[in-house]
């Protein structure tokens, strides 16, 4: 990790992490496989977690905050799944207090626009349909890298400068 400290009236902390968590939901293992190889293709230092379906989104995520243990910096949730599918999933993670601040991507085949205006409105950060070929997922993924890098952390406060816990 890298910090930057800038003391000024204002103090900014300004975080840099090398490797960030992903969390990919999806009941497909082939959609699962291409995405680990797409991740370890670009050769991405992000760590990449799969679950199968919204009750294990729902328990992987609960546990981690039982358990005061890092939640996913992202989470790439479809929409078509057995048991819970992404749509009540998103619904319960928008509607926990602990939860509702993770950055969602819907990562479906739906092309509808019902479901879209539907997660989109729930919170969801963004919304992709599946690409039918490889160059497509390619930079889909490569895309959904970079803007993991480039998202800092940033933490503000006034007055007299906080102290580097790291």
């Amino acid at each position: 990790m890298t910090i930057a400290k800038f003391n000024t009236l204002i103090n900014v902390t300004f975080y840099i992490r090398d490797s960030m968590k992903i969390l990919m939901t999806d009941d497909d293992s082939d959609d699962r496989l291409l995405a680990l190889l797409e991740f370890k293709k670009l050769n991405a230092a992000h760590s990449v977690d799969f679950v199968t379906d919204g009750e294990e989104l729902i328990e992987y995520l609960t546990s981690r905050v039982k358990t005061n243990r890092e939640l996913p910096d992202l989470v790439l949730l479809d929409l078509n799944m057995p048991k819970m599918d992404g749509r009540e999933a998103l619904k319960k993670i928008k509607s926990n207090p602990k939860l509702k601040q993770l950055d969602i991507i819907i990562f479906s085949t739906s092309t509808s626009e019902k479901d879209k205006k539907y997660t989109l409105g729930l919170g969801a950060k963004s919304y992709i349909v599946k690409p039918s070929n490889q160059d497509e997922l390619s930079a889909i993924f490569r895309k959904i890298c970079d803007d993991l890098v480039e998202k800092p952390g940033w933490h503000y406060s006034i007055g007299k400068p906080e102290k580097n816990i790291l």
